[in-house]
């Protein structure tokens, strides 16, 4: 499902949030036409915050909240109504006043982008890593005696 067919009631974001995250996602991870692989703003991120991650919503509206204003004192606009290289500028400049920006937003687009089942297929990926998680394979523990018998090397605190 793309983005622009969500249904409204649906979306935890209000009109300019919306219209900065899909290019704020796609400079998370862009799309590529030589592999055919989508970028994040094409997937149904609202759709995945809703369903698997709605804690994630307020962190969310916030640090898009914190793009449009520094979007509009750098530039004069909101984010998503900024050139690519105006967005490339107000997030260089993001990125070295707070370190921190973004984080709820990119795990959830990670984690949405490597779930979705055509980004899956592309990879050529039978089922996304997670949340099934991988096969661990049996493997020899007696490997792990030594380091039990040397017992513990830590102090309590």
């Amino acid at each position: 499902m793309v983005m622009a067919n969500v249904i409204t009631s649906d979306n935890f974001l209000n009109d300019e949030q919306t219209k900065s995250l899909t290019p704020l996602l796609n400079c998370i991870v862009p799309p590529d036409a030589d592999s055919g692989m989508p970028g994040a703003g094409e997937l149904d991120f609202i759709g995945y915050v809703n369903e698997f991650a709605p804690e994630a919503a307020a962190g969310i509206r916030s640090e898009l909240d914190e793009l449009n204003t520094a979007a509009t004192e750098e530039a004069g606009s909101s984010f998503g109504e900024l050139s690519g290289a105006d967005q490339a500028t107000v997030l260089e400049i993001l990125r070295h006043r707070n370190v921190r920006f973004g984080r709820a937003i990119v795990v959830q687009a990670m984690a949405c982008y490597y779930q979705d089942d055509q980004v899956v297929a592309l990879l050529g990926e039978q089922s996304p890593p997670f949340p099934e998680g991988n096969t661990v394979h049996p493997g020899d523990l007696t490997l792990l005696d030594p380091v039990k018998a040397a017992g513990r090397r830590y102090r309590e605190a």
